[in-house]
Order: C-alpha cells, then structure tokens, then sequence
C-alpha cells in the first residue's frame, strides 16, 4: 500500500491545543481555521468554509454530591437543562428500567439503569431530575438527546458511569444534589471543504469526508479528531499524484448534535454528488487493540469489491453490506454509494477519556493507506464495481433522513 503519514499531529492539534470543539462555539471556529490552513498549505483548491444554522450546546458545570461519597464524576446529556445556582437537592429513587419509573416522584431525583423514560413518566410525575446509568457505561458520558426532544432545555439530566451508580445504591444514599450549568443557543456552524482536481476529464468525482466538532466532555481525540485526521491525510496523499477523478472534501461539523453539516453540505451539493462515484467517511479510529471495520452502503457488488481490495492489501476489516446513520448517511441518500471505516470498539467516546495517549498512529496509518488505496482503484477503474445503493438500503436511507436533520 501507498506510504502515508498517520495523522497524529493532527489529533494533538485538534483534541489537546484546541480542545473542545461544540459547533457554533469557539474551539469549532479555531479548529475550522486550521483545518483550512493545513489544506492550503497542501495546494487543495476551493479551501473554505460552509455556514449552516443549528442549534447546539455546551456546558459550563456538572456536578452530583451527596454527603456519604462526596462529588461524584458526571456529565450532563446532550441539552440538558441548568439547574438554579447551587444546584437542586432532592430524595433519591432507583429504577431498574425505565420503563419501571413511576409511581411518587414528585420532587425527588430519579436514578434509572437502561435509557432515558419517556419525557411524560417524569414530567407528569414532576421528578427534580435525572441520573442515567448503563451497564455498559464505566465512565460518565455525554448521552445522545436531541434539542427537539421533549426533556432537552426542561429537564436537568446527568450521567454518572455505572460502578459510581452502584455505590450510591450501596452506600444506601438517600438524597443527592445535582448542579448543571449548561448553554444552548442557536448557532452558525461551518464544514470545511477543499477540492483535488483530477487528472484528466471525466465527470465522475470522489468523496473524502469525516466530521471534527466533538461533545463537550473533551477534545475527542477519537471522536473524531482521528477520524478528521484520516480524512485530512488521505487527501493530502492523493494531492502528491493526484487520481484521474476529481475528490472532493468535506470535513463536517454538527455530527454529535444531529448531522446538520452533513444534511446541508447534501442539499448544497447535490449535483456534484450526482456524479460521484464513492464516498469514504472516517468516524472512530486508533484503537490500539480493536478491529477495522468498513461499513459499506451501496451495492453488495461494492462491498465484494472492498473485500477483495483489502485482502489482496492486507488490511484486516470486517466489511459490512449494511445500513448506517452517520453523516454519510446524507451523501447516500443522494445515491452515492459510501464506506465508513471504523475501529472498534471505542470505549472513551463521548467520556473525558477520549485523550491522544490512546490513539494507535500505527492503526491510523493503516487505515489511511487502504482508503487511499481503494480511492486510487475506484479512479482508476470507476466500474470496478456497480453504483446506486441497493434497493433495501435506499428504504433504510429515505426512512431515515425524512425529516432532515437532526435525526434524532
């Protein structure tokens, strides 16, 4: 395969010196400029930003004490509400599920193992707030919630990871306080775009993509500055000896809140993506221990062809002919068939232990390689395999993104 650089000093760029990166808010606005910089250097053209509007968020203060165990480590879910200066005091009541709340939760602070109950269980019941749980959660983490759901901006809403949640109930904790300070605004934010202009004429065009706006818990390292830095390096090694087919870039922001960027940067393009032949979409990558993944939407002929491809380069993936929600999603549901490569299985995502100290440059590197790799074969040959998405997917996609974004 192709030499190619890893990406990292991308990664420290991104998740240490710039940090945090909620769309609309400053550490977005100071990544977006160095994205833009490092593709000028690199002689992409039409290097810029593209301005969409959304609604987002951040946060200030998360806190959950209680007199027996102290401060506890928590993050508040997406949209949370605030709570008043110095918090919300309130008994503490343990469901096992949420479908189990219920009952008298009038002013109390309502601990649930499983998901979010739906919005009228605590609502109507008048609960104070919401402590989530999962077994599958061993740190805080920012929990996936829309800001058109029914509890975002009402209902103050924490995590606490699961060994923490077990001692409250160990330690017999009857009332907790919880304090949240969160921003949620309409907003502007930007996906960065650049072209590589093919060597020779045809009209088909190649799609590089990955997102860089991160949750406010941390720099996200792994979500996604790795993947960004994969996108970013891929085209900075077609750039050297660029493929008969033009590429187009696009690194979006707005993929944690609900795929804004993606669903804009969709309709913006929409012609250009009539004609593009393959999209390659990097979110999650440099787990030192853990397996590549290509999820593959489009036809299974595509993902018989990368199979192939990654055997005869060696890449170790599982290739997978499936659907995918990502912001992918909106360039295949313009009919462009997409790969998103993944390593698993990512257990810092959305924690304030997404760092650089635990992203592989090696596994970097070689997904990297084998996306330049299949780019290069895809330009070459651009009926190596068959085009469209499969008819099962197209439902998938249309059912999906129906309503635009956010989707969920």
């Amino acid at each position: 395969m192709e030499q190619v650089e890893d990406g990292l000093n991308h990664v420290r760029v991104l998740s240490e010196e710039i940090g945090k990166r909620p769309t609309g808010f400053a550490g977005e606005a100071r990544a977006a400029a160095y994205l833009c910089e490092q593709l000028s250097r690199w002689g992409l053209k039409d290097v810029g930003t593209e301005p969409f509007s959304t609604c987002s968020w951040d946060f200030d203060r998360c806190e959950l004490r209680c007199e027996t165990l102290g401060s506890l480590p928590a993050l508040p879910v997406e949209f949370s509400a605030s709570t008043p200066a110095g918090g919300v005091r309130g008994e503490l009541v343990v469901f096992e599920h949420p479908g189990d709340v219920g009952g008298d939760i009038k002013g109390r602070i309502v601990l649930v193992a499983g998901g979010i109950p739906t919005a009228a269980r605590l609502l109507d019941g008048g609960a104070a707030g919401l402590i989530l749980a999962s077994s599958e959660k061993n740190w805080a983490w920012h929990e996936i919630y829309g800001s058109g759901q029914p509890l975002a901006g009402v209902l103050p809403m924490l995590t606490l990871g699961y060994g923490d949640a077990v001692e409250l109930i160990r330690h017999g904790v009857q009332e907790v306080e919880l304090e949240i300070s969160t921003t949620i605004a309409d907003v502007t934010g930007h996906n960065v775009v650049a072209t590589l202009p093919g060597s020779g004429d045809s009209p088909h065009r190649l799609n590089v993509s990955g997102h860089y706006d991160s949750v406010p818990a941390s720099g996200g390292a792994s979500d996604n500055a790795a993947g960004t830095a994969c996108a970013m390096e891929v085209i900075h090694a077609l750039s050297l000896s660029p493929p008969e087919l033009t590429t187009d870039l696009v690194i979006f922001s707005a993929e944690e809140i609900g795929l804004y960027g993606a669903c804009d940067y969709a309709d913006t393009r929409a012609a250009q993506l009539e004609n593009t032949r393959l999209g390659i979409y990097f979110d999650g990558q440099g787990d030192f221990l853990g397996r590549n993944n290509i999820h593959v939407m489009g036809q299974q002929g595509l993902a018989d062809w990368v199979s192939a491809a990654a055997a005869e380069m060696e890449y170790r993936a599982d290739v997978q002919f499936h659907f995918t929600g990502l912001d992918q999603v909106f360039l295949s549901a313009r009919g462009v068939p997409t790969l998103w490569f993944q390593r698993s299985p990512q257990l810092t995502w959305h924690t304030r232990h997404d760092i650089v100290d635990d992203v592989s440059p090696t596994a970097m590197r070689a997904s990297i390689a084998a996306a330049v790799e299949l780019l290069r074969r895809a330009a070459a040959n651009p009926n190596a395999f068959p085009g469209g998405i499969d008819a099962a997917q197209q439902q998938q996609i249309h059912d999906y993104v129906a309503n635009g974004a956010p989707v969920w």
